[in-house]
């Protein structure tokens, strides 16, 4: 068999095997997934026509007076399910009403894993009609665009359930931000998400809870903060809230939660100071703002900011000024366990989240109304939540359980 090919030139050869190759392929279709699809197809429909027995309490041609209807031929339905396409289900239909099976539901032409794939498909980025198109080879069926539009909707009433759920005053930490959006309708606008993330004391983190506001300002945070305040999320367990440092936000968090330590965010707060500084001076003045947050503890913290201040205070004034307004509450996190430090003195963890977020909306350039947008962010962080519940802040955890 080997001298056979040994004869062979380069395209001969290349030909021979796209043969065998062609050949295999076919083979695996032949001997795996057609067999497989019709050994489930034969299961499906004799598990119908034993549920039709049950409804009936009768065989077919039997007469007996427990009869509760009879039989009236069938009807034939495709299926999508996790194995494939299968065609042609047959289907038993009583003369009254309809068969009551547990095989599919009313009106269902995919299973359940199939919508929840598609689903997942789209959140991840992909657009409803390239979906259709990664199906098609997957399922030897393409849902339409209008089909993965459709199933996506499912998640409104969970977008309801999730944002009027009650909330236990179990956190820790709190963290505010807000991210900007671009959301269609009438005509495409600018909305700001605004979001609170947590840390309860056994070490999950959660996104409690996000709203579509049309800008950071008082009314809006003070509207999304007092609705948590009201479902629950009272404030007698925190320690600290991590603020960007918006003047809307200040503002609300001081009016609901007045008793609870604030911290400013130092990224925040840093690109504030960036935007008073020259370009001669701004690496080697933020450089040494840095070594202010880097310090151990408060005593130090303090003696690194004078004299940050003493030797900036002359060349730019304007960027001293706008660092010592809130020196203190950027300092806020010093009164917490040194492992905490990093964790508490910005918002990274949320700003992570908003890169997330810009990656699935990249492709779509904005989001097509509010409800899609209510969507796609609720799936996105439904995503984290569930992964967070399994992997908490390992340190919190450890240290709880040792205390």
């Amino acid at each position: 068999m080997l001298n056979y090919y040994l004869h062979l030139n380069k395209k001969e050869y290349i030909e021979r095997l796209s043969e065998v190759k062609d050949y295999y392929t076919d083979w695996e279709t032949e001997v795996i997934e057609r067999p497989m699809l019709d050994a489930l197809k034969k299961l499906l429909e004799s598990t119908m026509q034993v549920e039709m027995l049950g409804q009936l309490k009768a065989k077919p041609y039997q007469r007996i007076k427990v009869r509760t209807d009879y039989r009236n031929g069938s009807y034939y339905r495709n299926l999508i399910t996790k194995f494939g396409l299968l065609r042609m289900l047959e289907i038993p239909r009583p003369r009254k009403g309809g068969l009551k099976t547990k095989v599919f539901q009313r009106y269902q032409r995919r299973w359940k894993q199939i919508n929840d794939f598609i689903r997942e498909i789209f959140i991840a980025g992909v657009s409803t009609r390239e979906t259709g198109l990664i199906l098609q080879g997957l399922l030897d069926t393409q849902p339409s665009a209008s089909t993965v539009s459709n199933i996506t909707k499912i998640l409104d009433e969970e977008v309801k359930k999730f944002q009027r759920r009650p909330l236990n005053d179990d956190y820790r930490l709190l963290f505010f931000d807000g991210v900007w959006v671009k959301v269609g309708g009438y005509k495409v606008v600018k909305k700001v998400l605004l979001i609170a993330y947590g840390i309860k004391h056994n070490g999950k983190r959660e996104i409690i809870g996000f709203r579509q506001a049309n800008s950071e300002s008082k009314e809006e945070w003070e509207s999304f903060l007092w609705d948590l305040y009201r479902r629950g999320l009272k404030g007698d367990n925190l320690r600290s809230i991590t603020v960007d440092g918006g003047k809307g936000l200040l503002v609300a968090t001081a009016s609901v939660y007045p008793h609870v330590s604030r911290q400013r965010c130092w990224v925040h707060k840093l690109r504030n100071i960036a935007h008073r500084l020259p370009v001669k001076y701004r690496e080697e003045c933020l450089g040494g703002a840095k070594k202010i947050y880097l310090a151990t503890n408060y005593r130090k913290a303090c003696a690194r900011f004078r004299d940050w201040a003493r030797e900036w205070r002359g060349l730019v004034p304007k960027a001293v000024e706008c660092l010592e307004e809130d020196i203190e509450e950027l300092l806020t996190y010093l009164k917490e366990e040194s492992w905490l430090h990093s964790k508490l003195r910005t918002t990274n963890a949320v700003e992570r989240l908003f890169r997330e977020l810009r990656k699935r909306i990249r492709p779509m350039c904005s989001f097509a109304n509010k409800e899609s947008c209510d969507r796609i962010v609720y799936a996105l962080f439904k995503k984290y939540n569930n992964h967070w519940e399994e992997h908490p802040l390992w340190k919190i955890k450890e240290i709880t359980q040792d205390s």
